[in-house]
């Protein structure tokens, strides 16, 4: 199953349309690139990534994205998920 398969539904989006599929791969491609700028690689999606990806989504639809940069909340993600990548190695 595709990552955005876990997000649409969890946007609020139970249809396919190509425009609003391509608008949300792409939030989903900006999440996955802001957190492995911040060195949690989430090319194979834990529960967590999947919260930290819809978190991500739904704060681009209403926020300016300036204000991802910092948020605490994913902050706190990209945090737990790289610890829990050490803890496996």
């Amino acid at each position: 199953m595709a990552l955005i398969d876990d997000i649409k539904p969890r946007l609020g989006v139970f249809y396919s349309d190509a425009n609003k599929d391509a608008e949300i791969q792409q939030m989903i491609d900006a999440a996955t690139e802001y957190f492995k700028g911040a060195g949690w690689d989430i090319s194979t999606p834990s529960a967590l990534a999947v919260e930290a990806v819809v978190l991500y989504c739904k704060m681009a639809q209403s926020t300016d994205p300036a204000q991802l940069t910092n948020h605490p909340v994913l902050l706190s993600f990209i945090a737990q998920g790289r610890a829990v990548k050490d803890d496996e190695v």
